[in-house]
């Protein structure tokens, strides 16, 4: 993997060696690659004081707004920029041409952080050739990072309520892994809670609600889910902890994560893997449903679909995806990597970091062309550490280097005579599971 120390000469060099190695077959050529991210490290989306209602304790004080990007999120940011522009080097230079037209980055309008992360990204992976991430106007509601929200879509309400009444039945507890981190949150903020009217209880029932044409959860897991998110991105900001406790060996092991450096604070780094399966859990029951997923998502799919197939692909503000540009980043949420696993038939985890979404967390979609001249899609995602998000060191000082996990899609032919997911397979796949739920003319 690319050091800082190399000259641009040996980073190219060494860059080209490095994707020789890393084609799925010998002679296959990366013609393109989409990139979909989440923006970096924010602040609690609730205020100070709606933490404490909600919690019983008060939170550890944030430098920035709620739900706004941090300066130290920036600098995770511009890890990953770099790591990515290095990694896809090969991809983004074109002929030694200083600021070739390569890379387009879009960033959802509605939120600050977005935006801003957009911004960072641009200027890591054009070396400061491109300085600001195109986007809708400020606030404005984008339907390719939330159909639902810009009006684009809506939920078709029993389809949404039947289902989740069928995740959510009383009778059927969570698994394991959430049941531990219920009880784990539990004992750190309110030991006896379940046991007073109107306490703070993780393990309260789910009650299932329909506000503004959407369905909204409530009840012990829902308030586990958002208080160990909180607990993630504290802990990555650095800040000292709002709860702490040491971990008994058990409960660290039932997480399933153990950082693979030397956390800053072992306890603290152990208490987050610990209690992040509520979030995971409750982000699969809710976010990853075909039913919420698709219509939320499909503008998106059907973008990612188009440009993979190398067609001209046109934004919500009219323009079109420049043709030229061989690497286009799409700078989300959590929710969007969800609805996106949902989409494409994928699912992945990190043994370092125990939020599969985490901030800064990427999804790939490369475009490769094998020696025949046939292209075909491969799947990948890159993430920074747990520790490396608190401290903000470089994306290639792991173990791994930094290297992405490739994914295996649902939606991809497995079978002996028919092995390569073609863009053409890929798209038609997609179309088929949004014109199942949404009932589209095939």
């Amino acid at each position: 993997m690319l050091v800082a120390s190399l000259t641009p000469q040996a980073q190219a060099q060494a860059q080209a060696q490095a994707q020789a190695q890393q084609a799925p077959e010998r002679g296959a050529v990366l013609k393109r690659v989409i990139l979909v991210t989440r923006h970096g490290i924010r602040s609690p989306t609730q205020t100070p004081e709606a933490l404490k209602a909600n919690t019983g304790v008060t939170w550890s004080a944030w430098p920035v707004p709620p739900g706004q990007l941090t300066e130290h999120g920036r600098t995770d940011v511009a890890q990953m920029g770099t790591f990515l522009g290095n990694y896809y080097h090969a991809l983004l230079s074109e002929g030694g041409r200083a600021c070739a037209p390569t890379l387009f980055v879009w960033a959802d309008a509605a939120d600050t952080r977005t935006r801003e992360t957009g911004n960072v990204l641009s200027k890591t992976l054009s070396a400061g050739c491109l300085q600001t991430a195109a986007s809708l106007p400020a606030g404005q509601k984008d339907p390719l990072f939330n159909a639902l929200a810009s009006g684009h879509e809506t939920l078709e309400k029993q389809t949404v309520l039947t289902t989740l009444g069928q995740t959510l039945p009383p009778d059927q507890p969570p698994p394991k892994s959430a049941q531990t981190a219920s009880a784990h949150l539990q004992s750190l903020f309110a030991p006896q809670g379940c046991g007073k009217p109107g306490g703070v209880c993780f393990s309260a029932p789910a009650q299932l609600s329909w506000k503004k044409g959407a369905p909204h959860v409530t009840g012990g897991m829902a308030l586990a889910s958002t208080v160990s998110e909180n607990l993630l991105l504290e802990y990555c900001q650095g800040l000292p902890p709002t709860v702490q406790t040491a971990i008994p060996p058990a409960d660290n092991a039932s997480a399933g994560t153990a950082p693979q450096t030397s956390p800053a604070n072992p306890d603290q780094a152990a208490l987050v893997a610990s209690v992040l399966p509520a979030h995971t859990y409750q982000s699969h029951l809710t976010r990853r449903l075909p039913a919420i997923a698709i219509p939320r998502g499909r503008y998106l799919a059907d973008a990612l679909t188009s440009l993979l197939s190398e067609h001209a692909t046109p934004l919500p503000n009219g323009d079109t995806i420049p043709a030229s540009a061989r690497m286009v980043v799409f700078v989300g949420h959590d929710t969007t990597l969800d609805m996106l696993a949902t989409l494409f038939g994928l699912d992945w985890a990190f043994t370092d970091q125990p939020d599969p979404t985490a901030p800064d967390t990427t999804l790939g979609f490369e475009l490769w062309q094998d020696a025949k001249g046939l292209p075909f899609v491969r799947f990948v995602v890159f993430h920074q550490s747990l520790e490396q998000l608190r401290i903000g060191s470089p994306v290639e000082n792991r173990v791994d280097s930094g290297q992405p996990a490739i994914l295996r899609s649902a939606l991809c032919p497995d079978t002996p005579k028919v092995e390569k997911c073609t863009p053409a397979i890929l798209a038609r796949s997609v179309y088929a599971e949004e014109s199942h739920l949404l009932q589209k003319p095939l």
